[in-house]
């Protein structure tokens, strides 16, 4: 049960950002890639013309190529969603196993099991997964990678363990299963150690970009976000609502119920905002108790409506104050849309400041 909900849980938000620049660098590096291997089959052809494998190496390299620059305008022209992570590290997984395919489409199914540079690129793209900054992308593309060659292994033995092709070559010697099984399992030890990285760098982005009393995101990752959104904005001719929440009479709380009461108080407040915005929309500590509310797509009614309720249930929410009983506290809150407002990220920040101390 646990591992379905693994796999099943939405994206985590505080990925989002860097997802999308791995995919899009994902995606540059393929395109580069693919025609710097370009060059291999058509020097292949010069020096030996009348080889068929290199007209077929030819062929899959320049599906290759257009694979990867459809992929590259395809993920710039379009907003990130987790499922481009998917489909282009099956995409990776598949292109290799094609060229590996094509070999034995040529009668040469010894260098489709045995082959020491395309099948090495199953292992890049395990690699490349892990800057997609999900757990469950680097696991189907790892499986996808095992998969994909066991049933080449299996094809390639019954179609040719009769008829000497699978004696093997000097330069690739024979057919071994054992030795297929050793690469799964080198398959399988990429994979982990690939898992262990994105989760290392999952720990290292979320202590670099949230608070760590409330959980929500810090200014400094607020900041760079809201910029980037104002641009999508301003691309896309979308809606955009940004506003600014305090905590009325927060020193006062403090001073009453002592700072350790403040922190619970602020906890809270993370909690109710967590539970009534959606989750795209950015939630972060601003600064003491304020925070930073961006609502992306939200035009200033829906808006207006959201934001009020956050106020309602904050003010009826009862903190547990850490020497006994409860208390509440209210919120005031200003806002500002793009295009209605300003423009400007800062243009946007000023004005629903001056309309949160209004």
């Amino acid at each position: 049960a646990r591992l379905g909900a693994w796999i099943t849980s939405p994206p985590d938000e505080a990925f989002a950002d860097a997802a999308r620049d791995g995919e899009l660098l994902v995606a540059r590096v393929r395109t580069w890639l693919t025609f710097f291997l370009l060059l291999a089959p058509i020097l292949s052809l010069f020096l030996e013309p009348g080889d068929a494998q290199h007209y077929v190496g030819l062929a899959v390299t320049l599906i290759a190529v257009l694979v990867a620059v459809v992929l590259e305008r395809f993920i710039q022209s379009h907003t990130y969603r987790q499922g481009i992570a998917f489909v282009s590290s099956t995409v990776d997984v598949s292109l290799v196993s094609m060229s590996l395919f094509a070999f034995w489409v040529v009668q040469r199914p010894i260098i489709t099991t045995n082959s020491r540079v395309v099948w090495e690129a199953y292992l890049i793209a395990i690699a490349a997964s892990a800057l997609r900054y999900d757990q469950r992308v680097t696991l189907v593309t790892g499986i996808m990678a095992a998969t994909q060659h066991l049933g080449l292994t299996a094809l390639t033995w019954a179609t040719h363990r009769g008829d000497g092709l699978l004696v093997g070559s000097e330069e690739y010697g024979t057919f071994s299963w054992a030795a297929q099984v050793s690469r799964v399992v080198v398959i399988g030890a990429m994979t982990v150690v690939a898992l262990s990285i994105v989760g290392r760098t999952q720990r290292l982005r979320k202590m670099s970009t949230n608070d760590r009393l409330t959980g929500l995101f810090n200014r400094l990752y607020a900041e760079e976000y809201l910029v980037n959104e104002v641009l999508r904005t301003a691309r896309t001719r979308s809606a955009l609502v940004v506003a600014l929440l305090d905590v009325d009479r927060f020193k006062e709380f403090n001073d009453t119920h002592g700072h350790a009461a403040g922190d619970a108080a602020l906890r809270a407040l993370a909690t109710v905002l967590k539970d009534r915005l959606r989750r795209s929309d950015m939630v972060a500590r601003y600064g003491g108790e304020e925070v930073l509310i961006v609502l992306p797509g939200a035009d200033v009614q829906s808006a207006l409506d959201a934001l009020d309720q956050v106020r309602v249930a904050v003010g009826l929410t009862d903190i547990t104050l850490p020497k006994g009983g409860t208390a509440r506290v209210q919120v005031s809150i200003g806002m500002a849309a793009w295009g209605v407002d300003a423009r400007t990220m800062d243009g946007l920040l000023e004005i629903a400041d001056a309309r949160l101390y209004e």
